[in-house]
């Protein structure tokens, strides 16, 4: 996850992750510009991960190919999601 960050040019800022008995981790990275999150279910064969950021000049192929060889992914899906952009954000002088 940290790799794929750098790859990405994330501003990591922290890092914590858990490793559940007998398997499975939970983790999260925390960027300057938002998150990425990993939850793994190993007795699956599973893996998912959130690549949650603002920044539109982020290189995401990059990040994706790091986690899909470092987890060793036989199948990959992936989908963009835009969020906030029906918000409508007014500033209001006092």
């Amino acid at each position: 996850m940290l790799e794929a960050a750098n790859k990405a040019s994330a501003t990591i800022i922290k890092s914590v992750f858990h490793k559940f008995s007998p398997q499975g981790v939970t983790g999260v990275v925390v960027v300057a510009e938002s998150h990425l999150a990993i939850h793994t279910w190993p007795e699956h064969n599973y893996a998912a991960v959130d690549f949650f950021t603002c920044n539109e000049k982020m290189d995401y192929s990059a990040a994706h190919e790091v986690l899909k060889n470092g987890l060793n992914a036989q199948r990959v899906s992936s989908r963009k999601v835009s969020r906030g952009t029906e918000v409508n954000i007014e500033t209001k002088n006092n």
